[in-house]
């Protein structure tokens, strides 16, 4: 259940394709849409790493031509937005008049750019990752129809591994060129920052430079900073949220005991199919001086009840340890920067002195983990 960060999720990114351009004088960025019908209106907005600005509205004349007035005042991530399933995103920069042509009915997978390097090498950066989401949801289709062909999995297996390294070692060449770009950014989050923590390092260095008090450099430079804490052997920030009466409960409460901090929350599906195992391992170990700290991420905006929504899942899902907390604020929770949660289920198991030990053990992972401790 991943956050929406609204400039790296790849599915958010992917475009390709090509069209024949179009040229208006006198305009900031235009261009012509096919198949919209007269009047329709589209959106330029400004992607800002937490949020959403509308910056401008255009509409589509008879033949398919739009133009903005928006002169773009600042370097960074632009959309442009038929609807919230139909847009594509950009990187613009100030004094660049881009012409942005395509398929209104498809935009993500017809549209051509032309005068914005920024936001050309954004639209090849999404054709590599597509490729590579193609082949592996490709290979997942024949795996599973084959389930039960060892040959055929280790070959899918092997394909899967090159076409990963492959799509890694593009981003790690993005980053070594320019790190101090906004294309750069993009590229380094789609890295694990425990295995390529000096891409991520030297990201944050080359943005500090480049684009020093935006909101990409500081919203990125605090991530950066919250991977050094949870790194394995550092100890574990302290959390103090309320319970479920409203009582404050602290993680260093607990100390003495090994504990698996787990970030959920009641309408996160994989958090609620994760939990048959955690009350496993709770049940098997907790005699032994193993403990569950509940964080809970409820209170979405689209949550009636957040919070009963949370006691609801506790008791349905026999979730029978004491330390639950929560301030219902959802991805707003003031834990959510501490720990840079991206997505959940998130967890992280401490040993007695509250040190980091392991992070998303998960199943049988975190079952052989508990099983070397106890």
């Amino acid at each position: 259940m991943r956050k929406l960060f609204l400039f790296i999720i790849p599915t958010l990114l992917i475009a390709c394709g090509s069209s024949d351009t179009n040229t208006l004088n006198g305009s900031k960025i235009n261009g012509n849409l096919s198949n919209l019908p007269e009047g329709t209106p589209i959106y330029l907005d400004y992607l800002m790493p937490t949020e959403l600005v509308s910056k401008d509205t255009a509409i589509i004349d008879a033949e398919g031509n739009y133009s903005f007035d928006y002169s773009v005042e600042n370097l960074g991530y632009y959309r442009l937005r038929i609807n919230n399933q139909n847009f594509i995103n950009l990187i613009l920069d100030v004094n660049e008049t881009p012409i942005i042509n395509g398929d209104g009915t498809n935009l993500m997978d017809s549209y051509t750019v032309e005068g914005s390097k920024g936001s050309q090498g954004l639209k090849e950066f999404n054709i590599e990752v597509k490729k590579d989401y193609l082949l592996q949801d490709s290979l997942n289709r024949v795996y599973e129809a084959n389930r039960n062909d060892p040959d055929l999995f280790v070959k899918i297996q092997t394909i899967s591994i090159s076409s990963e390294t492959k799509l890694k070692a593009y981003y790690i060449n993005i980053i070594d060129k320019n790190p101090g770009s906004l294309l750069s950014l993009a590229a380094v989050e789609q890295l694990d920052p425990e295995i390529y923590f000096e891409q991520f390092k030297k990201v944050d260095e080359a943005l500090a430079k480049s684009l020093p008090g935006t909101p990409y450099y500081t919203n990125f430079h605090k991530k950066v900073e919250g991977m050094v804490k949870l790194f394995v052997g550092e100890p574990a920030p302290e959390i103090t949220l309320a319970d479920k009466d409203g009582n404050p409960i602290s993680l260093s409460s607990l100390k003495g005991n090994v504990v698996l901090i787990d970030f959920w929350a009641s309408w996160c599906r994989p958090c609620r199919a994760e939990n048959p195992n955690v009350v496993m391992a709770y049940d098997k170990y907790h005699s032994k001086g193993f403990e569950v700290f509940s964080v809970s991420l409820d209170g979405m905006p689209q949550q009636q009840n957040a919070k009963q929504d949370w006691l609801t899942a506790i008791e349905k899902d026999g979730l029978k340890w004491k330390s639950h907390v929560s301030d219902l604020k959802g991805w707003q929770s003031s834990i959510v920067p501490i720990y840079g949660i991206q997505s959940i289920p998130f967890t992280l198991l401490i040993d007695t002195e509250g040190k980091i030990i392991g992070k998303n053990l998960r199943g049988v992972e975190l079952e052989n983990k508990l099983a070397s401790i106890f």
